[in-house]
């Protein structure tokens, strides 16, 4: 039996997908005049923080986004400030190295207007090792490590609301509760949909402490 023929997309609006892929590599960075970049006196004895973690989450973050050491990048956000006609300092590099270890990171979002309905699912990062070329040759060696990231991420926006990390032992369903805590405890959250790997009582009843609905599928041994 013969296999079916391929199917052919041909590209009719040329115009529009020239300007989508001149998009692709656009890069934006806005800085809010009103975001509190110092902090203010707190009137305590010892020596004070300058920088609020606003700052120094928005300088890591560059420093992520664009793999950059701690030293270039004070210097390549110092050049964002004036291209944005900013007159402020920015954090030297051991400030930076010093904060990172503490920083509480906060995760910005506009909201959906109404109630939250969640996305939950989990992925995995490799964080040292050998490549997947290499891996799949010559099989997993034992120093590849793997971290994994739980993602809660708001279905009419698309925005992640939070975001947990652990060790590649950890299972899916003891990350859910943590992931809802994450959230605005005065924000209504009307469903959380999830995989079957969070079907667990504990997932079900912390989604129920919420007053939401679990669309969650049931394992192929579940009982009511």
């Amino acid at each position: 039996m013969s296999s079916p023929a391929p199917t052919r997309c041909r590209t009719l609006n040329w115009s529009a997908y020239n300007a989508s892929l001149r998009e692709r590599d656009s890069l934006r960075v806005w800085f809010d005049p009103s975001a509190p970049w110092y902090v203010a006196p707190s009137g305590k004895r010892g020596a004070q923080p300058i920088y609020s973690d606003a700052a120094v989450q928005a300088c890591l973050t560059v420093k992520v986004l664009f793999g950059l050491p701690l030293r270039q990048t004070t210097g390549f956000v110092a050049s964002l400030l004036r291209l944005a006609g900013l007159d402020w300092s920015v954090p030297d590099f051991s400030t930076l190295c010093r904060r990172q270890k503490t920083l509480a990171v906060q995760l910005p979002y506009r909201g959906s207007g109404g109630p939250l309905h969640l996305l939950v699912d989990s992925t995995g990062i490799k964080a040292r090792g050998e490549g997947e070329w290499h891996a799949r040759k010559h099989g997993e060696a034992k120093r590849r490590v793997w971290r994994k990231v739980y993602l809660a991420v708001d279905e009419a926006t698309l925005e992640v609301r939070a975001v947990e990390v652990t060790g590649s032992g950890v299972g899916d369903a003891p990350m859910l509760p943590s992931l809802l805590d994450h959230t605005h405890e005065g924000e209504p959250i009307d469903f959380v949909t999830a995989d079957g790997a969070y079907d667990g009582r504990a997932c079900r009843d912390a989604i129920a402490g919420r007053g939401a609905n679990a669309i969650i599928p049931p394992r192929r041994n579940a009982k009511p």
